[in-house]
């Protein structure tokens, strides 16, 4: 929904001024468009600069004296030398700690131009009073009135140029049995230093009649702290005197929320129910019905007991508990008082509404703390007492028997005086301290002991009221701050040390105060960002160097470190002369008393690393392009030492040599189908053990004569990813098998089927090769081998630290391989 409020901002021309002298501190956009002026150049004017000062022109003529009014009409040029009217409606507030004015200014040139013409009795000029509903009165230090709006002119009566000027005008205004009180009031603000107070009361209209106004006064110092001037608005609340008598019976009970119900929905609630439940009044009334704010469970409940109060049903109950969902979702606990009352004629209820839900949690909070109350007691390290109004020790804890050494008996009944100092600490003091605590004045101080042993040692004390098995008592908190005392000649030392550090430091460092705002930079952050200390102190850092698009997330960054927590994070800053600087941010807190009191900003540039990153990742996007050529190489030179193998076979008569030739070719091909695997596959140090399988067995077949067997391989294979050191001798052995397999499993018959199962268990790898042969024969060992493949199988294996077996499968013959992946 579009804020109505926003959209006048947005569109009126307004200013912030120095209260004194009108120069113009800041404009909004809307100013820029209407006088043609930069900001630049806003700035260095005033408003007296855009035209004749203070000239007045009177919109009404010829009328009676009783209805004239004189509105102050400023006649101001544009840049373009456009002569335009202007009204404005300001207020008085403060603009960094100084009394400032925002003034709205109003178009009223066409007002003007139509009033010259017509010459008519013409209605007061009201446009600004929609949007300043209150009437104004600025009074001056000497109680004479400076300023006085139309709004005062209508309440009261009396014009602006009747009043301006009266001395002690607050005779007139205010009847005589309340104007002392009056006197008073603005007495002891002035003496209190209060920048407002707001009082209610009786005030006189020119006429004589006595309304009832609330006055909301704001109070301006001067740099010397002596008055300047006193700012009311004032509004009649005389008719909302009658509507407040309906609620005076709720009042009487009501603790938080205030309601009215009327025709099934909420026809008015007071800010405080509508702050428990989450929302703005407007988003309640007339919106809202009752079970719309209760939890499902007790939703017929309330409509229950509404239907009560409106029959008159006197066993109804006045109060009773519920269970409310506020705008969030969350189940906060509920008191519920309502009685029926007539509302503008027709029946209603009107009612109070208190959160208890945190008095549950502190009940329930109680009720566990005392079913654990020793145990938490001893096991705080502070020393505690528990003691009478004469400050005799009633119960005391482990932790003070640990600080004085002396049994926990020997406590009970004392006074303060048996672990005193001599000479360090005044007892009467003490006594004073406890009378104080017990008076509800909780008392902190710092206090000297003596253990046995002689030792004399500071505390810090804390003393408060409490309750302890119906009696009133003190409870009294000590810690041993011995260690703190020999650290303070430290800390003043490491103060400079600090000082240097923070001066010193190469890596840009800002520290802000509890506002954000900068307090100080040191030489790095200049030179890194461009600013200087002393010309952005105040300002905040946020809106000063972080881009717009990372503003959201600079804002919870520091949200977070004034939670008291150390934040790190990187991103872009903006320098002084719009560049980017790319930085890590380390945020962290500066704790003082449990409160976080500043935060230290501390910002290394890494520009130089993100462009030295670009380039490691160009160089190793280039390794990884040579590395796979290096692989694709390695390929083809095993393909050209196969293909001599292959026609050294073609060439030779041999049997045996042609078979161990043959071998030899498998055994190399099995190793460049993994360097092809590699060079093919964007990882270039692992290979997938599947496809590599798959395609091994496919070249094994490819090998053998068609009609020399008709043998089937069954691959059943886990996702695994091997490295070339494992990838090499694990495939070896597979050749070996696989080769073996075909060669030998099956002399008598022309098929049969190879199994091949890869089982992953976590980091372990159990692979196992099964044919449905001959068998394998006795002769062969592992431990003891005979022959080349044994031998090589042998010694892979060893390379894989695997454990390898060969085994009768009944049929066939069944290998086993388990080894362990590598990291």
């Amino acid at each position: 929904m579009d804020n109505p409020q926003s959209s006048f901002f947005d569109d009126q021309p307004i200013f912030i001024l120095d209260h004194q002298t009108l120069e113009i501190v800041d404009i909004n956009r809307a100013a820029v468009e209407f006088y043609g002026y930069s900001r630049d150049e806003f700035l260095a004017m005033s408003v007296y600069d855009l035209g004749e000062k203070y000239k007045r022109t009177e919109l009404i003529d010829g009328l009676p004296d009783n209805k004239k009014s004189v509105d102050k009409i400023w006649v101001q040029h544009k840049k373009n030398g456009e002569k335009v009217y202007v009204q404005y409606t300001y207020h008085t507030f403060y603009h960094k700690n100084k009394p400032a004015k925002i003034a709205i200014a109003h178009d009223v040139s066409r007002l003007v131009e139509e009033n010259k013409e017509r010459r008519i009795e013409y209605p007061k000029f009201v446009t600004h009073e929609s949007n300043f509903p209150l009437a104004r009165i600025e009074w001056g230090a000497d109680r004479r009135i400076k300023n006085w709006s139309e709004k005062a002119e209508e309440l009261f009566g009396w014009r602006e140029d009747e009043v301006v000027g009266w001395e002690d005008f607050l005779e007139k205004l205010i009847p005589a049995d309340e104007l002392e009180e009056a006197r008073q009031n603005l007495a002891n603000a002035i003496e209190e230093h209060k920048t407002h107070y707001s009082v209610e009361g009786k005030s006189l209209t020119k006429e004589g009649e006595t309304i009832i106004c609330e006055w909301y006064n704001s109070l301006v110092f001067d740099e010397n702290d002596d008055l300047h001037s006193v700012h009311s608005l004032v509004t009649d609340i005389t008719e909302r005197k009658e509507s407040q008598q309906l609620f005076r019976k709720l009042s009487e009970k009501s603790l938080v929320g205030v309601f009215l119900i009327q025709g099934g929905r909420f026809k008015y609630v007071n800010p405080r129910f509508a702050e428990i439940f989450g929302y703005d009044q407007q988003e309640i009334v007339d919106k809202f019905k009752p079970q719309e704010l209760v939890h499902p469970d007790d939703q017929g409940l309330i409509l229950a007991n509404i239907e009560d109060r409106l029959s008159g049903n006197p066993e109804a109950e006045e109060e009773y508990e519920i269970k409310g969902i506020t705008k969030g979702g969350r189940v906060i606990d509920a008191s519920l008082y309502g009685s029926k009352t007539m509302y503008q004629g027709k029946p209603a209820i009107v009612g109070t509404l208190v959160d208890i839900t945190k008095d549950k949690e502190i009940f329930r909070k109680y009720r566990s703390s005392v079913e654990t109350f020793q145990n938490l007691f001893d096991s705080i390290s502070d020393a505690v007492y528990i003691q009478d109004g004469d400050g005799r020790f009633l119960e005391v804890n482990s932790g003070a028997v640990d600080m004085y050494g002396y049994d926990q008996s020997f406590f009970i009944g004392k006074k303060p005086k048996a672990l005193a100092a001599p000479g360090k600490v005044k007892l009467d003091e003490m006594q004073r301290r406890i009378k104080g605590a017990m008076n509800g004045e909780a008392q902190s101080f710092e206090w000297w002991g003596k253990r046995k042993n002689g030792e004399v040692f500071p505390q810090e004390v804390v003393i408060s009221s409490g309750n302890y098995f119906g009696d009133e008592v003190v409870i009294t908190i000590a810690r041993d701050i011995s260690e703190r005392y020999d650290a303070e000649e430290q800390l003043r030392k490491n103060e400079e040390m600090f000082r240097q550090l923070f001066q010193n430091s190469p890596i840009p460092i800002t520290l802000l105060d509890k506002r954000q705002e900068i307090r100080q930079v040191n030489e790095a952050f200049s030179d890194t960002f461009g600013y200087q200390t002393e010309e952005i102190e105040g300002l905040d850092l946020d809106q000063l160097i972080v881009p717009e698009e990372e503003k959201e997330e600079a804002h919870s960054i520091s949200n977070a470190i004034f939670d008291g927590k150390t934040t790190f994070n990187s991103g872009k800053r903006l320098a002084k002369d719009g560049s980017y600087v790319d930085v890590l941010i380390y945020g962290v807190p500066v704790i003082v008393h449990g409160k976080t009191v500043a935060i230290f900003g501390t910002y290394v540039d890494i520009t130089e690393r993100k462009q030295a990153e670009e380039k490691v990742k160009k160089s190793l996007k280039e390794k990884e392009v040579l590395l796979a050529e290096i692989h694709h190489r390695v390929k083809n030179n095993l393909a050209v030492i196969t293909g001599l193998l292959e026609l050294q076979a073609l060439n030779t008569s041999s049997d045996e040599a042609k078979d161990v030739l043959e071998i030899s070719q498998m055994r190399v091909n099995s190793i460049a189908l993994i360097h092809e695997k590699l060079y093919q596959n964007e990882n270039l140090s692992e290979i997938c053990l599947e496809q590599y399988l798959q395609e091994l067995t496919d070249v094994i077949l490819a090998s053998m004569k068609p009609q020399e067997s008709d043998i089937e391989v069954n691959l059943t294979i886990d996702p695994v990813e091997l490295t070339i050191n494992q990838a090499i001798p694990c495939g070896l052995i597979l050749n070996e098998i696989i080769t073996n397999s075909f060669k030998h499993a099956y002399p008598e018959k022309d098929e049969g089927t190879i199994n091949i199962d890869v089982d992953r268990r976590d980091e372990d790898i159990y692979l196992s090769i099964v044919d449905d042969g001959i068998g394998i024969p006795q002769e062969i060992d592992l431990e003891n081998p005979q022959s080349l493949g044994i031998k090589l199988i042998r010694t892979l294996s060893k390379q894989l630290n695997a454990e390898a077996e060969f085994s009768n499968a009944n049929p066939g013959t069944k290998f086993a391989l388990h080894f362990t992946l590598e990291k």
